[in-house]
């Protein structure tokens, strides 16, 4: 049941849709780790829900983070908040001392630097909680935390599912 309610929630808030072959890989801590075929080649992606909000309405879903392969590009980190962001915003993403910016469009944010990426993932692989500051569309501002419980396995079914070496 939570895979279902998790994928069904990813949809909500991603561009890509699921293909008939989404398979899931694994559930480990808040990560679950996920692959499927679009028209361009093999996805996959790993990624978790805010388990503590602050701020935003209550009855909303929380933020979640995720990290893609796809066919060109490797390790994309993305924010996707089903509540709808507010229009050029930013979002903000910390990792123990490391922050980062990411501009957000819709649903969706991504590192205004994709070269920034790299060093997320990595540290993402090394810390306890991921904290995401958004704007969104209506109402005040919204703090989440993710946990990074799970995240190493879930980027190492990522990899190898997708032939991404580290």
């Amino acid at each position: 049941m939570r895979t279902a309610i998790f994928a069904a929630a990813l949809l909500s808030v991603s561009s890509a849709a699921f293909a008939d072959d989404t398979k899931r890989l694994l559930s480990v801590g808040a990560w679950e780790a996920y692959t499927y075929s679009d028209a361009a080649g093999k996805v996959c992606y790993a990624a978790a829900r805010a388990d503590r909000t602050v701020g935003g309405d209550r009855e909303r879903q929380g933020t979640a983070v995720a990290v893609s392969h796809r066919p060109k590009s490797h390790g994309e980190v993305s924010i996707m908040a089903p509540y709808g962001l507010k229009k050029d915003s930013e979002a903000e993403l910390q990792i123990g001392g490391m922050k980062h910016t990411f501009q957000a469009k819709g649903t969706v944010a991504w590192a205004k630097d994709a070269k920034a990426d790299p060093a997320i993932v990595a540290a993402m692989g090394k810390g306890r909680e991921v904290t995401v500051r958004t704007s969104p569309a209506k109402g005040a501002a919204i703090t989440d935390s993710i946990p990074l419980k799970g995240f190493a396995e879930a980027l190492a079914a990522i990899d190898k599912a997708c032939g991404v070496k580290r």
